[in-house]
């Protein structure tokens, strides 16, 4: 799958059930986003335990518009304090030139 973010589009890997919870974890040298999929708009809480390198999280509601956006660094915990559906996390080397905004929406291309 492929991510549109603005005029921007990422390669991305769908992630449901267990593998939403393995996220990044014991990824070295990434080059893709992941999506991490929930059965229902819910306050999700990351680690980044074994996570070695910065992504930055992009919190979804059901209709794909962006609810919250945070930086996190590598062992860290952080918990969004809006209710989402998906969470978008992309290595910051991905994302140079990228300009998010809270109500921006994020097109997901099969």
């Amino acid at each position: 799958m492929r991510l549109q973010i603005k005029k921007k589009e990422i390669k991305a890997e769908l992630c449901e059930g267990l593998s939403s919870v393995i996220g990044f974890m014991f990824h070295f040298s990434p080059h893709h986003a992941k999506v991490l999929s929930f059965k229902e708009e819910q306050k999700i809480s990351l680690h980044m335990l074994f996570v070695f390198f910065p992504l930055l999280a992009i919190f979804l509601d059901s209709r794909k518009k962006v609810v919250d956006i945070k930086k996190l660094k590598p062992f860290t915990f952080y918990t969004s304090p809006k209710k989402a559906k998906y969470v978008v996390e992309i290595p910051l080397s991905l994302v140079s030139g990228l300009r998010l905004s809270i109500g921006d929406k994020i097109k997901f291309i099969s």
